[in-house]
C-alpha cells in the first residue's frame, strides 16, 4: 500500500528495520526534555535519537527512535529530533488515548529511518513512507520536513501502527480522517485541524456526485466510499465519535473481505444508534 504524506496511498512491507547508526548508541547524554541522544557523528550533524520518555508524561511505555544518516541535508538532519519528540510526547499518547490501544503490548519500540529521495530503497513507486512491523520508513519531504505551527510530527504512519493491532481492516485508510483530524486537535496544531476538518466536511458535501462517478468506474469500491462517508458524517456530528470507533469495533485476523466489511459496518452502525445500516446497505454495502 502506498502513500505520501496527506494522500490516501500506502503499501506495508515485511522488510525488517533499518540499519543502525554508525557505532550503535555510544556515549548516550540523558536529555532533560526526552530521553537519550546517539553520539553525534563528528562532523556535528544528527545520526541517531531515542525518545524514552517526555516533559509531562514521563517515561514513555514505548520507546521511539530515529536514524538520520541518510539525509545528507543538515538543516534536514537538525528537524530530526523535534519530529521524534512531537510524535513521541504529543502523537503517541493522542492515538492512546482516542485508540485505547496499548501499543507497548505488540511494539515496546518504534524505529524511523529517514531517507533522501536519493537513497530511499524502495524503487516500487512508493510516494512518501512505509510502515513495517513496529518500524517506519519516510523519505525526508513527508516526515521531518512536514510544517505545522508545532513543528514536524508524524499522524499517519504511527496510526498504521495502531491499526496493525486492530487485524484486517476492510481498506488500508478505514477510520484515517476521523483520526488523524481529532489527533491534530488533540496535539495543539491548530491550522492543520482546521485544513483537516475543512477538507472532511467538503467532502461529505460533495459525497453523492463523487459516490456516482466512483461507482460507475468501479462498483467495488462503492461499499469503502460509504464507509468513508458514514465515519466523517458521525464525526462532523459528534467529534467524540472517532473514540467510539475502537472501542466498539471487533478485532479479528479473518482475511475475508465480507468479514472485514460486516465488523466495521456493525460498529458504524452501533455508534449511529441504528441510523448506518440502511445508508452502508444503499450504498453497495452487504447486509451485516
Amino acid at each position: 500500500m502506498r502513500h505520501a504524506q496527506g494522500f490516501d496511498l500506502h503499501r506495508a512491507m515485511g522488510r525488517p528495520p533499518g540499519r543502525r547508526a554508525r557505532g550503535g548508541l555510544l556515549g548516550c547524554l540523558i536529555l532533560a526534555s526526552a530521553g537519550c541522544l546517539a553520539a553525534a557523528p563528528a562532523d556535528g550533524t544528527v545520526g541517531e535519537i531515542i525518545v524514552s520518555d517526555c516533559p509531562t508524561a514521563g517515561k514513555l511505555p514505548v520507546t521511539f527512535q530515529i536514524d538520520c544518516l541518510h539525509v545528507a541535508d543538515v538543516a534536514a538532519q537538525r528537524l530530526c529530533r523535534p519530529f521524534l519528540e512531537n510524535t513521541a510526547c504529543k502523537v503517541f499518547p493522542a492515538y492512546r488515548s482516542m485508540t485505547a490501544i496499548n501499543l507497548e503490548e505488540t511494539c515496546p519500540s518504534i524505529k524511523y529511518t529517514i531517507y533522501d529521495r536519493q537513497s530511499w530503497p524502495h524503487r516500487g513507486g512508493e510516494a512518501g513512507g512505509l510502515t513495517l512491523k513496529c518500524a517506519v520508513e519516510y523519505l525526508v519531504d513527508y516526515s521531518v520536513k512536514m510544517t505545522s505551527q508545532i513543528g514536524p510530527y508524524d499522524v499517519h504512519e504511527l496510526l498504521h501502527v495502531y491499526h496493525s493491532v486492530l487485524g484486517a481492516l476492510p481498506s488500508p485508510h478505514v477510520l484515517f480522517g476521523p483520526s488523524m483530524t481529532e489527533a491534530a486537535r488533540k496535539i495543539g496544531d491548530v491550522k492543520g485541524y482546521d485544513v483537516r476538518l475543512a477538507q472532511m466536511k467538503e467532502e461529505v458535501r460533495t459525497f453523492e456526485e463523487r459516490f456516482a462517478r466512483a461507482a460507475a468506474r468501479s462498483p467495488a469500491i462503492k461499499c469503502r466510499l460509504a464507509q468513508g462517508q458514514m465515519e466523517a458524517t458521525l464525526y462532523l456530528e459528534n467529534s467524540q465519535s472517532v473514540y467510539a470507533f475502537y472501542r466498539k469495533v471487533a478485532r479479528s485476523r479473518n482475511p475475508s473481505q465480507a468479514d472485514r466489511d460486516a465488523r466495521f459496518n456493525r460498529m458504524y452502525n452501533i455508534v449511529s444508534g441504528g441510523k448506518a445500516r440502511q445508508f452502508l446497505i444503499d450504498h453497495g454495502c452487504a447486509p451485516f
